[in-house]
């Protein structure tokens, strides 16, 4: 008997992790949304708004919903259409549109799919030789002689047009010229509302289209708030009982430990350094992949080891997608110092390393005449060179003396004749030390495919 109790204890923890893993990254990856919208109820309200009334009272409507990448655009739209389909599910036959300039590049293309999900089963080949309106109003005749309700009805059709900007390219705008004359009409029963992340959208649209268009515009921010911004993960990593399917207890014991490792420290200061760089939710949702995907039955909870883990890799990754853009001169200053690192030397200045770059340049430089890719650039090119890298925090100028409460003075500015302490001492003498590890140089050598085999040789050694 207690064999048996144990054993179904196991396949419910089992069933628990298995559902709690499930659920937690569906939101983490965008395929499920959150239980709820932080800050998002004013634009809700506006795209609800405006997508009920063409249901409800058969107008016409046009708007455009603008925001930064990131900020919730498609969770806003997708939480009205539910909304919309809960209201009106019974009472109200509509039809939901959804195209995308990614992926409906022409209006040819834009025409078949519109056919496609209005469930219009006829060989448009002849109708896509005439002109967008003409082919677009048979579809809609189709559409209302295939109506239950009569041969005058024409149910409702929501339009979704993401990445409205990327449509907007498209010859004459005709697709965005008819579907905004025909919602002006009045005639049928159409909503169209544009996603974009283009703030200046506007100025794409021809005067033609901008004429039919009603310039309602709903703009979406990404949160304000740090505690907002806390809030969306939160939501996205606890689990309930009665939407995931998973115990009470567990559920208890897991937003436990979710809420512990939000409040770790090493995690609120780097959720704090994602919210002040970018505010972008998707960032932060990412470093919670890896503990999450991690559950298992030995693991049933998150480990914040887990969570650590994604924070310094995406520390290192950012770091990395900056020296990537480095120029092959930042480079070689970089392979420089970290000859200089190796040799012993845990401080330098420009000269120091502006001497290593030249033996090495005077030891394997090609000439031009024979057709060479490397050049030895001069002592100006270098250092302004060299400078950016300050600029980039590769490089950090560091103390040479101390100040009279015992402290030691640096700043990234002190290089770039910053301080007057500082700016007593050429730039060229001002000591400094690199801000990356021997093994990173290596590996972004590796990864360049711009070098020649002696400079990632250089790199190597």
């Amino acid at each position: 008997m207690p064999s048996r109790m144990s054993l179904s204890a196991s396949n419910t923890q089992l069933s628990d992790t298995t559902c709690a893993r499930k659920a937690v990254l569906g939101r983490l990856y965008g395929r499920a949304p959150l239980p709820e919208l932080v800050g998002l109820d004013a634009p809700l309200d506006l795209v609800f708004s405006l997508l009920s009334r063409t249901v409800t009272s058969a107008e016409g409507n046009t708007g455009l919903l603008i925001g930064p990448r990131g900020s919730g655009k498609s969770s806003v739209v997708q939480r009205a259409l539910d909304m919309l389909e809960a209201k009106h599910s019974r009472s109200s036959k509509y039809h939901v549109v959804r195209l995308s300039g990614f992926v409906h590049i022409t209006d040819r293309i834009a025409l078949r799919d519109i056919a496609r999900q209005l469930l219009i089963e006829q060989d448009l080949e002849n109708i896509l030789i005439g002109s967008f309106a003409d082919a677009f109003t048979y579809i809609l005749n189709l559409l209302r002689s295939s109506g239950s309700e009569g041969a005058e009805s024409v149910p409702p059709v929501l339009f979704i047009l993401e990445e409205f900007d990327l449509l907007a390219q498209h010859p004459k705008q005709s697709l965005l010229y008819t579907l905004f004359d025909i919602a002006q009409s009045q005639q049928t029963p159409i909503a169209v509302l544009g996603v974009t992340a283009r703030i200046d959208v506007m100025d794409l649209l021809e005067k033609r289209v901008k004429s039919r268009f009603s310039h309602r515009q709903i703009y979406v921010q990404c949160p304000q708030k740090k505690s907002d911004f806390i809030e969306i993960a939160r939501l996205a990593l606890h689990v309930s009982s009665s939407c995931d399917s998973v115990s009470m207890g567990f559920a208890e014991q897991f937003n436990t430990r979710v809420d512990a490792i939000l409040a770790a420290e090493s995690v609120a200061r780097h959720i704090a350094h994602v919210f002040d760089f970018g505010m972008d939710a998707r960032q932060l949702l990412q470093l919670f992949v890896m503990a999450a995907s991690q559950l298992s039955a030995q693991s049933s909870l998150m480990q914040l080891s887990h969570v650590e883990a994604s924070i310094a890799q995406d520390v290192a990754s950012a770091k990395m997608q900056v020296l990537s853009s480095v120029s092959l001169l930042e480079l070689c200053l970089i392979i420089s110092m970290k000859g200089l690192v190796q040799s012993g030397s845990s401080k330098y200045n420009f000269e120091m390393v502006y001497n290593e770059y030249k033996a090495f340049m005077s030891r394997h430089i090609m000439a031009t005449s024979s057709g060479g890719a490397m050049k030895a650039y001069k002592k100006p090119v270098a250092l302004k060179a060299f400078e950016t890298l300050v600029e980039l925090e590769i490089v950090r100028p560091v103390a040479t003396s101390m100040a009279a409460d015992g402290s030691g003075s640096y700043g990234r500015n002190d290089l770039l004749a910053g301080s007057a302490q500082a700016a007593r001492t050429p730039k060229e003498y001002r000591m400094v030390q690199l801000m990356i590890e021997p093994g990173q140089v290596v590996e972004l050598a590796l990864r360049r495919n711009d070098l020649s085999e002696v400079i990632r040789r250089w790199a190597q050694q």
